[in-house]
């Protein structure tokens, strides 16, 4: 996918239609043309002509920066995603951050990655769930049982993104949780207000620490390291309200630097299997 970098400039006066309508759209919800129109006037007082606005439209089109969905316009989820993978690759290249992945594969129907910290481990995971999304024809249902779903913590911006994508395509999420904390409960509302499947139930069989998903014909399976499990541990149990909350703190665990190794599995049976497994707690 071929994209063009549209980054709006600061100085009003130097801005283009297309950065202004970029702009718009960044901060607004789905607008039409002739909204586009009135909001470039009333916001940045400059006057626009309308076929300028549709020269703009237009040409985010044809780059998928933008897409339309009957007469209204949007930022294309997609554009987000890629351009927000290439910054990041940009980012580790010229400021020399260490690597935060190697890969190894071992055969055709096994890939070893390990990450070197939770954030890096959910970007991973969310690229492997955006690549599948976009190819999947038949089988929609994407699984994962663990203790907590602890990546909507630091990532719930992405995570919103991603559940989107997901509508798109009409994948079914089924989240089942082990554990029913506050945190977890607010997890539980979040994902029934995305109109996913969530449940929580303390008859899971799985190891404290380990995290299965499964899409496709993919099993991921990674196990959090257990000090970094423990430190998350204590705070899931001792957070009972939104004051609680040592955001600091808990970024800082999701940054610490620990080797996590993650297990990605082509193989359909086992997939599947896992797949009718925690989708049958939803029966």
């Amino acid at each position: 996918m071929t994209l063009e970098l549209v980054i709006p400039e600061t100085d009003v006066k130097n801005r283009n239609t297309k950065d202004l309508v970029f702009s718009v759209l960044i901060e607004e919800e789905s607008k039409t043309l002739t909204q586009l129109h009135r909001e470039i006037k009333r916001r940045y007082g400059i006057s626009v002509t309308f076929q300028a606005v549709i020269k703009a439209i237009n040409s985010l089109l044809a780059h998928k920066v933008i897409i339309k969905e009957g007469k209204v316009y949007s930022l294309s989820k997609d554009w987000v995603f890629e351009t927000r993978n290439f910054f990041d690759r940009v980012y580790t290249e010229n400021f020399k951050v260490k690597k935060p992945m190697k890969r190894v594969e071992l055969g055709k129907e096994i890939t070893l990655y390990t990450v070197s910290n939770l954030l890096e481990l959910d970007r991973l995971w969310n690229d492997l769930l955006v690549t599948w999304t976009k190819k999947e024809t038949e089988d929609k249902r994407n699984v994962w049982k663990g203790r907590h779903c602890w990546w909507l913590i630091p990532r719930l911006q992405e995570e919103d993104i991603l559940h989107d994508l997901f509508a798109k395509h009409n994948i079914k999420t089924y989240n089942l949780l082990s554990k029913n904390t506050a945190l977890d409960k607010i997890t539980v509302n979040y994902y029934k207000s995305k109109k996913e499947f969530i449940k929580v139930s303390k008859n899971i069989k799985l190891d404290s620490n380990l995290n299965l998903s499964s899409f496709g014909e993919y099993l991921v399976k990674f196990e959090i390291p257990k000090e970094v499990s423990g430190k998350l541990e204590k705070i899931y149990k001792n957070t009972r309200n939104n004051k609680n909350l040592d955001l600091k703190r808990i970024l800082d665990i999701f940054k610490e630097n620990c080797e996590i190794e993650v297990t990605v599995m082509k193989n359909k049976f086992i997939a599947n299997k896992i797949k009718d497994e925690v989708v049958s707690y939803f029966k």
